[in-house]
Formats: C-alpha cells, sequence, structure tokens
C-alpha cells in the first residue's frame, strides 16, 4: 500500500511539473521606454520579424539588429557556380521592409554564428563596442528563458536586456505535449539549458569575451560623438564592418577600428 502511494504521489508531481514545463520555458521582460536597439535572434524570421515591426512602429528603439547564421550545406559550392540563394537574415529584412520598418534602420551584424551562445557573443561585443545600455531582444516563446539566460551571461550587468516572445508563434505552453512540434520545442530547450548551466555558462564572459581595451575604445569613441556631433543615438558611432550606416551618423565622424569584432 505504500509502495502504492509513494507511486500515485510521483505520478501526481510528475503531471504537475509537465504542465508547467512549457509554462516555465517562456518569459516575457517589462519593456522599457526606449531601448538602443531591438535584436532579432535568428531561427524562426516568420513569427519574430512580425513582433519586432510592432515594437519598431510603437517607437521602443531606433534600430533593429538582425544576425547571420552559419551557411547551410551546399551554400558554398552553389556560390562557387555563381548561384547565391537569399539568407534567413535577407528574407528578414525584406519582411520588415514590407511590415513598415525603413531599411536603413536595419543593422545586420558581420560575424556568422552557429548557436544561441555564438549569437549572444556577437550582440554583446558589438553592444559593448558601441557602448550600448538597454537592448530589448525578440525570439520564440519557447526560446525565451534560455535566450535571456545566455544574453545575460554575454552582455555583463552593465547593458540591461528585456526579452520579449514572439505572439504569433502559438507556442501551447498549458499542453504542449499535444502536439508534436511542441513537445519537440520542449524536449530540446530543456537539453540545451542543461547544456547551459553544467557547460556553456562557465566559459562565457562579459561583452562576449571583448578585450577590455577595445570596450574603452569604444566607449570613449561613443562619448567623442556625442561631444562633436550631437548625436541623439549611441549608434551614432558607427563601424565599416555594418551593413548600413546609422541615419543619424555624420558621414565624416567615424571611430577607425570600433565595431569591428574581435
Amino acid at each position: 500500500m505504500r509502495l502504492l502511494i509513494a507511486m500515485g504521489l510521483l505520478a501526481a508531481a510528475g503531471i504537475l511539473l509537465a504542465r508547467h514545463a512549457g509554462r516555465f520555458l517562456v518569459v516575457a521582460d517589462p519593456l522599457p521606454d526606449r531601448a538602443d536597439a531591438i535584436v532579432v535572434l535568428s531561427g524562426s524570421p516568420s513569427d519574430r520579424v512580425l513582433e519586432t515591426a510592432r515594437l519598431y512602429q510603437a517607437g521602443l528603439a531606433p534600430r533593429v539588429i538582425l544576425t547571420r547564421g552559419r551557411l547551410p550545406r551546399g551554400a558554398p559550392a552553389l556560390r562557387a557556380r555563381g548561384v547565391r540563394l537569399p539568407e534567413e537574415h535577407d528574407l528578414a529584412r525584406q519582411a520588415l521592409v514590407a511590415l513598415g520598418v525603413p531599411d536603413t534602420a536595419i543593422l545586420v551584424l558581420g560575424r556568422r554564428t552557429a548557436s544561441t551562445k555564438t549569437e549572444a557573443q556577437t550582440i554583446a561585443r558589438w553592444a559593448c563596442r558601441n557602448g550600448l545600455r538597454r537592448l530589448a531582444v525578440v525570439t520564440s516563446p519557447s526560446h525565451t528563458r534560455r535566450a535571456r539566460l545566455i544574453l545575460r551571461r554575454a552582455l555583463g550587468p552593465r547593458i540591461g536586456v528585456a526579452v520579449r516572445p514572439a505572439r504569433d508563434g502559438l507556442f501551447p505552453a498549458a499542453h504542449w505535449w499535444r502536439r508534436r512540434r511542441a513537445l519537440k520545442e520542449v524536449l530540446w530547450e530543456y537539453q540545451k539549458l542543461a547544456a547551459f548551466w553544467t557547460v556553456e555558462r562557465w566559459d562565457m564572459r562579459p561583452c562576449g569575451g571583448l578585450r577590455r581595451r577595445a570596450a574603452v575604445s569604444g566607449h570613449q569613441c561613443l562619448s567623442t560623438a556625442f561631444r562633436t556631433s550631437g548625436a541623439s543615438s549611441p549608434l551614432a558611432c558607427s563601424s565599416r564592418t555594418m551593413s548600413q550606416p546609422p541615419t543619424n551618423s555624420p558621414p565624416m565622424k567615424t571611430c577607425g577600428m570600433v565595431g569591428q569584432l574581435v
């Protein structure tokens, strides 16, 4: 009888944990009155660009940031023969422009990324080099908790981050086990969370591991840009690695090596 009771309690606890497993993955941070940029994480552009366009049109930030994923298999061979298929960031950019975000407000970071960790490190290096203080980050609902953990680790304590789930992601957090796609998402996220807590977090440094000297130079460059040009955004300090220059940056006042990735 005691064994049966214990098994019943364990089964009930398992059911309760399963019901809350999906909800635990989804976080929605309060948005600041103003952010320096809205960052769209790669992986599912359809739902994420919709949420990003809403935030941009609400006046949250003057700039939208995209990252480059690694090239899919076969892409280098195609390019060698003169065929270039659109990449994910190309499609996301086209969608954002179609949704009313000016092309001049969209910046694609140059370094290619292969995971949420490397993507966060690339974002952190860029943000630290340009002296940013607040970022809003858009990703799919089931990805929000892990993305926030990794981004906070990569950015460090000086840069605030608000992670927002794309509402069009349609993740059934309350009954995720009923849908195969959601089931795969939940199992995948918990595997990745375990990897972050046991392995990844220990070798991550603030500013994405950017050397302190480079970060200080970026801050000094930003301060100079503010004093000399009266720019209203930290993005006034531009870089040759940016795919589009900030609209409020004077064409002749760039700042040397600031913005290049290490």
